[in-house]
């Protein structure tokens, strides 16, 4: 695979050998979401999800005011139709590489969606945060769910219903752990680069293995969540070469040799 995917709506590169840099590019636009953008979305997932190469992804946005304003709600009244329901996030496309989203500006509506699915956020100074679905009869459901397991229930219901009043500011999102860091804007995405970087060094297989038994975990009671990470433990340690691989290298006090293989 080349290092660059030719899209419409998206700028798709790999970076250092192993990191996906997705860019929502309709900046015009915010970065609205249409339905090109969503099925192309889908079709960078599958990129990630199958290049063996490729070992973390970022998710940002093109332009200097927003990350994406979530659907593009002018385009589907002027359709008059119901709009294309293909998902643009990683969940629904079965990622379970480490996705770095880096937050450049106002993250609106569906752009939740990346944010809520990501396993590291990191945003600018001036990145805020609001939903809109209600204020234009959209059910705001799926966002707030995916959020609902990172930040407390109040803040989920002030995005639901006092986001015009009360946005969610970057340093108030990083107070109550929906982002990582906050970094001024030149530091966004040589950020969201290092972060990758360092993920990057790790076992691809472990780091998967253990990303899948944490979301699927969260899905589940606590008890059940246990069963799941347990089972995934038992399965990494009998059936992967990195789970030895690992010991024997700090034993040995040398860099690990991890096994790079397609983890799904």
């Amino acid at each position: 695979m080349a290092n660059e995917a030719v899209f419409e709506t998206i700028l798709f590169r790999v970076e250092n050998g192993h990191t996906a840099v997705l860019t929502l590019n309709r900046p015009e636009r915010l970065n609205a979401s249409n339905d090109r953008m969503r099925t192309e979305l889908g079709e960078a997932w599958k990129l990630v999800r199958e290049d063996p190469r490729i070992r973390v992804a970022i998710v940002t946005g093109a332009g200097d005011r927003a990350f994406t304003v979530g659907q593009d709600v002018k385009a589907t009244a002027a359709e008059g139709r119901t709009r294309n329901k293909v998902p643009g996030s990683r969940a629904h496309h079965d990622v379970f590489k480490p996705v770095v989203c880096a937050v450049n500006g106002m993250c609106v509506g569906g752009g939740l969606h990346h944010v809520a699915e990501a396993d590291l956020v990191i945003c600018t100074e001036d990145a805020k945060f609001l939903d809109t679905h209600c204020a234009v009869g959209n059910v705001f459901a799926l966002e707030a769910i995916g959020l609902s397991r990172k930040i407390p229930l109040a803040m989920v219901m002030q995005l639901a219903l006092l986001t015009k009043e009360a946005p969610i500011t970057a340093e108030r999102a990083f107070q109550i752990g929906l982002v990582n860091e906050v970094v001024p804007r030149e530091r966004l995405l040589p950020r969201a680069l290092e972060m990758a970087a360092h993920i990057a060094t790790l076992s691809p297989a472990t780091v998967q293995a253990s990303i899948r038994a944490i979301w699927e975990g969260l899905n589940v009671g606590l008890h059940h969540a246990k069963d799941v990470g347990w089972r995934h433990i038992l399965h990494h340690q009998q059936n992967h070469p990195d789970y030895l691989e690992g010991m024997r290298a700090f034993a040995e006090k040398r860099a690990p040799r991890w096994t790079v293989d397609e983890v799904r």
